[in-house]
């Protein structure tokens, strides 16, 4: 199957997503404008189908968006109650390692068999790891994992990341969507490995990553992340890690053409909506 580079498909896509989303959003509320003025049906066929259709693909982008909200807000919940029950003080070794990378200030340590490091929190993120992290990793896999979450932090990757899964979620309807999402999942972690591996070594980020995926998930850990692909993003970071340069991310021809055509249908469907809007009480909303 053909497909395209991911870098130039992906950087495209981010471009044009955020504004289609705004301009489907407006042409979602002229929609309903259209049927309440107008009444059903729309004077003929075409235009009844075109304003069904964009406050369908609305009305879908709208649901998925407010899944992926509620799955946030939940997993946000989980976790915070983790900590609440079981916050423990930070261990010496991680406060100086933390005190070392300028992040000390924010590492929370809660008590767990699972081993787990992630950085949470959507303004002000912090780091937290689990007392089972200590029993796990060695001392420089435990530092390695901490320069990795050191660079989600700085980089207040929660937040980005939200907010590239509701865009993506809106255009739910279009194949090249998840891909997307996936994809700027994976190029967070792929980006933090590269600066956790600069200062703490590849090979040793690499066994603390293997360590770590053999080991059993935390519930609330696992509410609170990103619902990706663990396996196929362990692979391309291991790949990473291994050859220096990870693998290409490549967007299938097949999803590419099948979501251009879905968005010509809707621009379609979006200037029929424009149009009939110019007949509106007021004109134009």
């Amino acid at each position: 199957m053909s497909e395209l580079p991911g870098r130039p498909a992906a950087a495209l896509c981010w471009a044009l997503l955020p504004l289609a989303v705004l301009a489907h959003i407006t042409l979602a509320v002229l929609a309903v404008a259209e049927f309440a003025a107008m009444g059903w049906p729309l004077p003929t066929w075409f235009d009844t189908g075109a304003v069904i259709l964009v406050l369908a693909t609305a009305a879908a982008g709208l649901a998925a968006s407010t899944a992926v909200a509620v799955r946030a807000a939940a997993g946000s919940r989980a976790l915070r109650a983790l900590i609440r029950a079981a916050r423990r003080p930070v261990p010496i070794f991680m406060r100086n390692e933390g005190a070392g990378l300028g992040c000390a200030t924010r590492l929370d340590v809660v008590a767990g068999d699972e081993a787990f490091a992630i950085t949470y929190g959507l303004i002000r993120p912090r780091i937290l790891v689990s007392t089972g992290l200590a029993a796990t990793l060695a001392p420089a896999e435990i530092r390695a994992v901490l320069a990795h979450e050191r660079e989600h932090l700085r980089h207040r990757d929660p937040l980005r990341l939200l907010a590239a899964r509701l865009v993506a979620a809106w255009g739910c309807y279009l194949p090249a969507a998840g891909w997307l999402a996936r994809r700027a999942a994976l190029r967070h972690e792929l980006a933090a490995d590269r600066a956790a591996a600069g200062s703490a070594g590849r090979g040793v980020l690499a066994a603390a990553l293997l360590k770590l995926a053999a080991m059993p998930a935390c519930p609330a850990i696992a509410a609170a992340g990103s619902a990706g692909d663990e396996r196929r993003s362990l692979e391309a970071r291991i790949t990473q890690l291994e050859r220096g340069r990870p693998l290409r991310q490549r967007l299938a021809m097949s999803r590419l053409l099948a979501s251009a055509a879905t968005l010509a249908v809707l621009a379609a469907a979006s200037l029929c909506c424009a149009a009939m809007s110019q007949v509106l009480p007021g004109g134009v909303l």
